[in-house]
């Protein structure tokens, strides 16, 4: 009985760990863009002015007022976190995904809690982050 409770807790803890960094470390909250809409010419800017307009609830905790985008580009284009976003959601979540950098200045200097990565792409009520990358 012992054993099958620990094997138990042991697979248990195995496939949260596998569920919650799924394919990084860094991952924080991912869940595929299901139902994201083909991002139109102007889809960049809106998405980076999404991430902005909610940074405040997506990293709660840290001070994001003054928050700035300093990066944003299609995952198609975003080099290694583009083909993160493509092995973790398929292809089409690549092509419909905007990756967003923005910096906190209120959080310097430390480098890590100064910066943010999100994932965003646009869906029927608007552009919405749907992974918070770091």
């Amino acid at each position: 009985m012992a054993l099958r409770v620990t094997t138990f807790v042991l697979l248990t803890l195995l496939l949260a760990s596998a569920f919650l960094c799924p394919g990084t470390a860094r991952a924080v909250r991912t869940h595929c863009p299901v139902g994201a809409l083909v991002l139109p010419a102007s889809g960049i800017e809106q998405a980076a002015k999404a991430a902005a307009r909610v940074a405040a609830t997506t990293y709660p905790g840290l001070n994001t007022q003054g928050a700035t985008v300093i990066s944003a580009k299609r995952a198609t284009s975003a080099g290694p976190r583009g083909a993160e976003v493509g092995r973790q959601c398929g292809a089409l979540a690549r092509a419909r995904t905007v990756i967003v950098e923005m910096r906190f200045p209120r959080m310097l200097p430390s480098a890590s809690l100064s910066e943010g990565v999100v994932d965003v792409s646009r869906f029927e009520g608007g552009y919405r982050v749907w992974a918070v990358v770091r």
